[in-house]
């Protein structure tokens, strides 16, 4: 994937986890706009700016990636089950909740885990994307008849 495929991905994602964030607060929320639920609302937001500034990055693009689609996926499926099916009166604290497990746990391990695989993935294919150069020529053919046969 090349990186600015990465990049565009990853702010598309911390825009959308923004974008469900202020729906949250601005259609979901009893009430008007309070010091709390703006609070609330920038500590949502906070693990997906921290995603877009990785993400544009030279080196961490793979870990803004990581991050910001490991939180989206953690806050739909708090959005799920506080708002379309909650199992009981307290579901709604999740929303309390979340902000600081996007922040300290789910982002940073998506951003770990995605950069693991990256890596392995390279790791396993790096023969394979050899450069023709006279230095590996011999290699690189030798590397296509065993993927062949």
């Amino acid at each position: 994937m090349a990186a600015k495929s990465i990049t565009k991905l990853a702010l598309t994602i911390c825009c959308t986890g923004v974008i469900l964030h202020l729906y949250t607060a601005m259609f979901r929320a009893e009430g008007g706009a309070n010091a709390f639920l703006i609070g609330l609302v920038l500590l949502s937001c906070s693990p997906y700016v921290i995603a877009a500034v990785l993400a544009l990055s030279r080196r961490g693009r793979l870990l803004g990636l990581g991050g910001a689609a490991a939180s989206l996926l953690a806050d739909i499926y708090m959005h799920y089950s506080a708002f379309i099916a909650p199992k009981g009166s307290t579901a709604a604290l999740g929303l309390l909740v979340m902000p600081i497990w996007n922040l300290l746990a789910i982002g940073p391990a998506g951003a770990v885990l995605l950069w693991i695989g990256f890596k392995l993935l390279a790791r396993n294919h790096k023969d394979a994307a050899l450069p023709i150069t006279p230095e590996n020529a011999d290699r690189r053919d030798e590397t296509n008849a065993n993927s062949v046969s």
